[in-house]
C-alpha cells in the first residue's frame, strides 16, 4: 500500500535510506526546532482527502545547520544559482520517497517575474537554498525520530549534527513562557473600495482581450515580529498536505498550502494546480452543499479548466513528446477552512532534461498568474500594492537521490524582524464579481490571521 502526502510517499515496510534512530520524541522536536539554525521543516498534514478514504497520519521531515547556503538577490545571482544546483553531485542515494538529503530552498514569485522578463523592483531574496547532509524523518504516530543518512557518512558526524537538537530538547521551558501566545494585528494594505478599483481594472482588461484570467491579490501586514515564533500551533491548525517552515538569517516562512506545484519522480512530472474555492460550512448538511455546489460550478469549471491547460502547455515544455496527460479533472478537495476544485496533470521528462530546468520552465505555478502567463503577470505587476516576495513562490527540494517536490506558496507568513505580511487573493475571469471575490480572499486567509503564535524563543 502507498499512501501519498507532502513531500513524501509512505511505504508500509521498506526503508531505503540509512536510518539511525535517536532517543528523541517526534513531539518535542517539533516545539523546539524553530529555534535551531536555519530549520527547514516539510510537514504532511491530513487535510486534502478528496474520496473519504482512510486518513493518513501527520508526517514531518526536519532538516537544520546547513552544509553550504546560496542565495539570489538578482536576475544575474539567480542564472548562477541555478548552474549551481544544476552542477551538485553526491554520492549515489536510495530514493525513500520524500526528502532525505539535498538542497531545499524556495525561489520567490519575483524570481518567476526575472524568469518571464516582466519589468520589476523587488527588495527581497530572489531564491535561497540550503544544502542538508541529514535529516530527521519524524514518525508522528509512534512518536519516534530517525536520522536520515542516506550518503552513509560516518555515524559520528550525524551524531555531531544532532546535538544542538538533543541540547534544545532537554531543556525545561518556563510554564509561564509555554502559555503565552500572541495574535498578531494583522491589517489589509488596500480597502474594499481600493480592492473594487483593481478588480474593475483587471475586468477592463479581460474585455480587451489582455488576458481570460488574472490572479488579482493583496497583502496583510503586522508590525510584530515573528522571525522566531514557533510554527507549530499554525501547522496543527490547518493540518494542510504541502505545509512547511523554512528559517534563513534573511527572513522566515511560514505555510500552511494545500497547493503541490511539481513533483519529479523517476522521471514522472506531477502538478495538480487548484483553482475554484468555497468556505466550509457551519453544519454538516452546509458543508455537504457548499462542496456539490463547487463540484458543479460551471464558473469554477472553466476557471479551473483555463490553468489546466496553461500547465499542460507548461509541463509540455520538458516533456516527452505526447505523455502530457490530464490524470484527474475537478476533483474536490476538503481543507480546513474551504474546499478546493483541484485538477492533476501528469507528464514523462526526458533524461536529457535537468529536473532544475523543469521546474524553471513551468515557474511561476500558472494557478497564481493567469492565462495568459506573461500578459497576466504583466497585468499583476501594474495593479497589485506590491512585489510578492515569496508568496505564489515554490518552496521544495532537489534531493540527492534525484526526487524532487515543490509546493506552491499560498496560505503563507513572509515574516521580518520588521513585520510580517500575508496575502491573499483569486483568479478574475469574466464572470467574477468584486464582492464575491474579496469574500474569498478573507475565506482563505482569515484563519491564519486568526491564529495565536506562541511567543517564546
Amino acid at each position: 500500500m502507498v499512501v501519498t502526502c507532502f513531500f513524501c510517499t509512505l511505504y508500509e515496510s521498506t526503508r531505503l535510506s540509512i536510518l539511525i534512530e535517536t532517543s528523541l520524541s517526534a513531539h518535542t522536536v517539533l516545539e523546539c526546532c524553530h529555534r535551531l539554525a536555519n530549520p527547514a521543516l516539510l510537514y504532511s498534514g491530513t487535510s486534502g482527502s478528496q474520496t473519504g478514504t482512510s486518513a493518513t497520519q501527520a508526517s514531518a521531515v526536519l532538516a537544520f545547520q546547513p552544509e553550504k547556503t546560496v542565495n539570489a538577490q538578482s536576475p544575474a545571482q539567480l542564472q548562477q544559482l541555478l548552474l549551481e544546483l544544476k552542477a551538485h553531485s553526491a554520492a549515489s542515494a536510495n530514493s525513500s520517497g520524500h526528502f532525505q538529503s539535498g538542497w531545499l530552498g524556495y525561489f520567490s514569485y519575483d524570481a518567476g517575474v526575472a524568469l518571464q522578463d516582466v519589468a520589476t523592483e523587488h527588495t527581497s531574496p530572489l531564491a535561497e537554498f540550503h544544502y542538508y547532509p541529514f535529516s530527521l524523518r519524524l514518525d508522528m504516530q509512534s512518536d519516534r525520530c530517525f536520522i536520515q543518512n542516506p550518503l552513509d557518512r560516518p555515524e559520528s558526524h550525524a551524531g555531531a549534527w544532532l546535538a544542538p537538537l538533543e541540547a534544545l530538547c532537554a531543556q525545561q521551558m518556563p510554564e509561564h513562557e509555554q502559555q503565552q501566545l500572541q495574535q498578531p494585528d494583522w491589517q489589509p494594505v488596500w480597502s474594499q473600495q481600493q480592492y473594487n478599483s483593481a478588480f474593475h481594472r483587471v475586468k477592463e482588461y479581460l474585455v480587451a482581450g489582455d488576458a481570460y484570467q488574472v490572479n488579482l491579490t493583496m497583502p496583510f501586514r503586522c508590525s510584530q515580529d515573528l522571525t522566531r515564533h514557533n510554527p507549530l500551533t499554525l501547522l496543527k491548525r490547518f493540518n494542510a498536505p504541502f505545509s512547511c517552515y523554512f528559517k534563513t538569517d534573511a527572513l522566515t516562512l511560514f505555510s500552511v498550502t494545500p497547493e503541490r506545484f511539481i513533483r519529479i519522480d523517476n522521471q514522472l512530472m506531477t502538478t495538480s494546480p487548484i483553482k475554484g474555492t468555497i468556505p466550509r460550512g457551519n453544519t454538516d448538511a452546509e458543508d455537504q452543499h457548499n462542496k456539490e455546489w463547487l463540484q458543479h460550478s460551471e464558473k469554477n469549471q472553466a476557471e479551473n479548466l483555463m490553468i489546466v491547460d496553461l500547465l499542460r502547455n507548461d509541463l509540455g515544455r520538458s516533456a516527452e513528446a505526447g505523455s502530457v496527460n490530464v490524470t484527474r479533472l475537478f476533483d474536490i478537495e476538503s481543507h480546513a477552512n474551504v474546499h478546493h476544485m483541484v485538477s492533476t496533470i501528469q507528464a514523462s521528462k526526458p533524461a536529457s532534461i535537468h529536473r532544475v530546468d523543469a521546474i524553471m520552465n513551468a515557474f511561476p505555478g500558472g494557478s497564481i498568474t493567469g492565462a495568459p502567463k506573461k500578459r497576466a503577470m504583466e497585468i499583476i505587476q501594474e495593479l497589485e500594492v506590491a512585489p510578492r516576495s515569496l508568496y505564489c513562490g515554490s518552496l521544495g527540494y532537489f534531493d540527492d537521490a534525484e526526487l524532487t517536490d515543490f509546493n506552491i506558496l499560498i496560505r503563507s507568513i513572509i515574516a521580518t524582524p520588521s513585520g510580517a505580511e500575508c496575502w491573499g487573493g483569486g483568479g478574475l475571469v469574466m464572470d467574477s464579481t468584486a464582492d464575491s471575490e474579496y469574500e474569498e480572499i478573507h475565506n482563505k486567509v482569515d484563519r491564519i490571521l486568526e491564529t495565536r503564535f506562541q511567543t517564546h524563543f
